[in-house]
């Protein structure tokens, strides 16, 4: 079943409207509602003058292939897939609205249990070592010993977990670590006590943690690595089919053997 969800987008003059577009696979038996066990998510929207291929095109291709694998196995799971609109949005206000709208509206059936964000999962490079903000190596010493053993390589995808999400960070490893999936992961846990500063917060994930939802980020860095983020050379030959299909791969594989 699919719906659309507007909402005002806050500090535009004249007004404007975003939608999230929402696919549901089992929400009901019957008559009778089914809880949401949990909610895959992409932002659609893209910067002015970025035609947005691994921001968020990427994320978006992984979350589609995630709802067709899983409704063409009949998985029995009931699953929430969100396409979010105006997380982009930067100017009068910081930007992540469609997600806060949608979290603010959730009720005890629509809540999940868990929430996984792509958000630019398309991006590798041989040329380019990846990079993390300089005070990561320090406060996040298990992601940089992961980054020194795969040689700085452009080639990974990180998954951004804080609290009771850190479980689900570790089963999508798992999956990740698979030989039909063989893809390097940067793991790096947020513990609740530290604070949410921006280089934590900058997708989707951020209003379901502020909302108490186990929640990923899974993410190829973006600007830490891709050099056409948010500019007119964002474009679709510089995305890495193989990248964006392992991305969705290891969240099918973790669903799939009722790991999340």
């Amino acid at each position: 079943m699919a719906s659309r969800q507007s909402f005002e987008i806050p500090g535009q003059t004249p007004p404007r409207q975003g939608i999230n577009v929402i696919g549901t696979l089992n929400g009901r038996t019957g008559n009778s509602p089914v809880p949401r066990s949990m909610l895959i998510g992409a932002h659609y929207d893209t910067v002015p003058g970025s035609p947005g291929a691994d921001d968020n095109a990427s994320g978006v291709v992984a979350l589609l292939e995630c709802a067709r694998t899983l409704a063409s196995e009949k998985s029995d799971r009931a699953i929430a897939f969100v396409a979010f609109d105006a997380e982009e949005m930067q100017t009068p206000a910081e930007g992540l609205h469609g997600s806060t709208a949608y979290v603010a509206r959730l009720t005890p059936y629509d809540t999940p249990g868990a929430a996984i964000i792509f958000e630019s999962v398309g991006f590798t490079s041989t040329s380019k070592k990846q990079r993390l903000p300089g005070s990561f190596r320090f406060l996040f010493r298990r992601t940089y010993k992961a980054l020194v053993r795969q040689n700085f390589s452009a080639e990974s995808l990180l998954i951004l977990s804080r609290g009771p999400g850190r479980a689900i960070s570790r089963e999508l490893e798992k999956s990740a670590a698979t030989p039909a999936i063989q893809l390097p992961i940067l793991p790096l846990e947020v513990p609740r006590w530290m604070p949410m500063f921006r280089n934590l917060r900058r997708s989707d994930h951020a209003p379901f943690w502020l909302a108490g939802i186990p929640a990923v980020m899974i993410s190829d860095t973006a600007n830490f690595r891709n050099p056409h983020y948010h500019r007119p050379t964002d474009t679709p030959d510089t995305v890495d089919p193989g990248l964006v299909a392992k991305a969705a791969r290891m969240v099918i594989n973790a669903i799939e053997r009722g790991a999340i």
